[in-house]
């Protein structure tokens, strides 16, 4: 699967300590979705990079996702926002076939 971006051994232990300060909801979820990753959206099957976690008052957490022209074709690129973390599983960078810039007629 397919990392965004290759973390610094910093990087990682930051994220890590910033995970083990998080309410338990969101510790759960962002021990298992980082950001460096790239996800892909089950439901629309856009490829997405994890922004932020919300923990709502009823305990469940809830992803922010930048829906970006690198990975996707798109018009333009945005962030989506109550995005279920089990809608995101990991995946590959768009290959050759694939074209994830708009091409507008």
């Amino acid at each position: 699967m397919a990392n965004v971006f290759d973390p610094s051994p910093s990087q990682v232990e930051s994220w890590n300590t910033w995970v083990q300060a998080r309410p338990a909801a969101v510790k759960e979820v962002a021990s298992k979705i980082v950001p460096w990753k790239l996800y892909r959206m089950t439901s629309t099957g856009q490829r997405v990079t994890v922004v932020s976690f919300d923990e709502h008052k009823d305990g469940h957490v809830t992803c922010r996702v930048q829906v970006g022209g690198e990975f996707n074709r798109v018009a333009f690129e945005r962030e989506v926002f109550g995005i279920d973390p089990e809608d995101l599983v990991e995946c590959d960078l768009p290959d050759s076939s694939e074209n994830p810039f708009f091409e507008g007629s």
